[in-house]
């Protein structure tokens, strides 16, 4: 049976209720929608409309999707369609004055494409003079990336579960564009894996995650804030050369003089850019791709950029000097005994640079676990060896290589700071971010596989575990004469500020 769901936007608010007749069609070429619609519009209805945050996008369990937006005038249809082969959200768009106006019988009459132009994280920032490697930026933001550690291979597996979960947010372009609470939301989900600043618990998980499940954790209200000591910019869209200049105006005039410099980080969903202020002048990284069609997938350097940047060995850390002197055993045990207690573990990564390198360099909140192979962080081997490996990263994807991997017949060149690895060579990382590409991509490849761990002395996968389809589609199984398959445990849940992420983990 076909399913349709409404958004409705009016005085400023978001609503949405569920189609769940099966006596009549969700699809707009029904005169039942048409009659929907014009109680919608005249406000007497009985629907029973649920308050939320910001629209609910086309979902794969979803046919149809109308948001009736009162505010701006317009009604939009969103479906599925096939291209190629492939699946991809069509919208469809006609005026609230049309429809009240209209002799037709049907909506479907009345609804003309919206066209979409994909975009691609291709453009240099307008001033020239003001952009700069990024090898440039880390070294002022006093970064000294080195082999990654085992939290970063698990950050990478845990933002392409992220992108894949969220898929049909992430890829619902135009609505983040213009709803700063959608944007926001997702953002700071990508800073918290990046950072590692959330919760690990050791649960199976209650909650939804379906297309009413929604992204419910706290985000900043304001497109300019603190994060980890990074002055953060929020772009909603790809401007983000005038976004950043614009909004960070008030710090560059106040850096005049100044001996410390601001150190930023501008993320616009599609991509991130790093920039420094310092002495009334401002200099950026070119824009480098963050989220894009192949991110449920593989890591993108956007992503992996902003897990070095957070999680790699600080410089001024080798300087910093207790006042107590402190057994290695001791304190071994103190961060142990926090680990239960997230806030109070990051906290005290936050004050001492000491206890940061150790935050960073373990996986504390999942006992018992080792990385057994680093596939998105080390491509060339899977391998990490010991943590004073020599090796490279590729400017283009940024992920590491062993330096004999990298140079098998030859010592490393004088190029080695721009060393490009052979993937890059033969093929760019993907840099554009259209709707519906996501799963699309994701449905073309499902070449997904689970991080490779020892846990408990046993070699195993730690798996994403995916909604649970006996709790939520027994009715699916039962149509087709199928015992339901029994639902897999989830051994850990992540939460943002207490609410789930809907990312769920087992062992496989």
């Amino acid at each position: 049976m076909p399913k349709g769901l409404w958004n409705l936007h009016v005085d400023g608010n978001w609503y949405r209720w569920f189609h769940r007749s099966s006596a009549d069609s969700p699809s707009p070429d029904a005169p039942s929608i048409l009659k929907t619609v014009r109680k919608i519009l005249s406000g007497n209805n009985n629907f029973k409309w649920g308050t939320v945050p910001f629209p609910t996008p086309l979902h794969f369990q979803l046919d149809f999707v109308y948001t009736v937006d009162r505010d701006a005038g317009y009604i939009t249809v969103t479906r599925w369609r096939s291209v190629d082969g492939g699946l991809y959200p069509r919208a469809q768009r006609a005026t609230l004055t049309s429809i009240r106006e209209t002799s037709l019988g049907t909506l479907e009459a009345l609804l003309e494409d919206v066209a979409e132009v994909p975009k691609y994280c291709n453009q240099s920032l307008s001033d020239a003079h003001a952009e700069v490697g990024v090898q440039h930026l880390l070294e002022s933001f006093g970064i000294d990336p080195m082999v990654p550690a085992p939290l970063n291979e698990l950050q990478f597996k845990v933002f392409t579960d992220f992108v894949l979960t969220w898929r049909f947010y992430l890829g619902e372009i135009s609505t983040w564009e213009r709803s700063f609470s959608l944007f926001s939301v997702l953002a700071i989900g990508l800073l918290r894996i990046a950072a590692w600043d959330l919760e690990i618990r050791n649960t199976d998980y209650k909650d939804i995650t379906t297309f009413s499940f929604l992204p419910g954790w706290k985000a900043p209200t304001n497109d300019v804030f603190w994060f980890h000591g990074y002055l953060v910019v929020c772009c909603s869209s790809d401007e983000i050369r005038t976004s950043v200049s614009t909004k960070t105006r008030h710090f560059v005039s106040r850096s005049n003089g100044q001996a410390v410099a601001v150190h930023g980080i501008a993320i616009s969903i599609r991509q991130v850019v790093l920039f420094e202020i310092r002495n009334g002048h401002m200099v950026y990284s070119p824009p480098i791709p963050l989220v894009t069609n192949d991110s449920s997938i593989h890591c993108s350097p956007g992503f992996r950029l902003l897990a070095y940047v957070f999680t790699s060995n600080h410089w001024k850390g080798s300087s910093e000097r207790w006042g107590v002197p402190m057994p290695t055993e001791l304190l071994e045990m103190i961060i142990k005994a926090s680990a239960p207690r997230p806030k109070d573990l990051i906290s005290m990564a936050q004050a001492s640079m000491l206890l940061e390198q150790w935050y960073y360099s373990s996986i504390l909140q999942v006992n018992g676990i080792n990385i057994h192979q680093y596939p998105l962080s080390i491509p060339c081997c899977g391998k990490r060896h010991t943590s004073d490996t020599i090796g490279i990263y590729c400017s283009v994807c940024y992920a590491w290589f062993h330096t004999e991997c990298a140079y098998p017949s030859s010592d490393m060149s004088s190029e080695r700071i721009q060393y490009i690895c052979s993937g890059c060579q033969e093929s760019r990382p993907c840099a554009v971010l259209e709707s519906g590409g996501i799963h699309q991509a994701y449905r073309a490849k499902r070449d997904r596989k689970g991080c490779s761990v020892v846990h408990d002395g046993k070699a195993t996968d730690f798996h994403l575990r995916p909604c649970k389809p006996t709790r939520h589609f027994p009715d699916t199984w039962h149509m087709f004469g199928l015992a339901a398959p029994a639902p897999k445990r989830a051994d850990y849940t992540i939460y943002f500020s207490g609410v789930f992420s809907g990312l769920a983990y087992g062992f496989d």
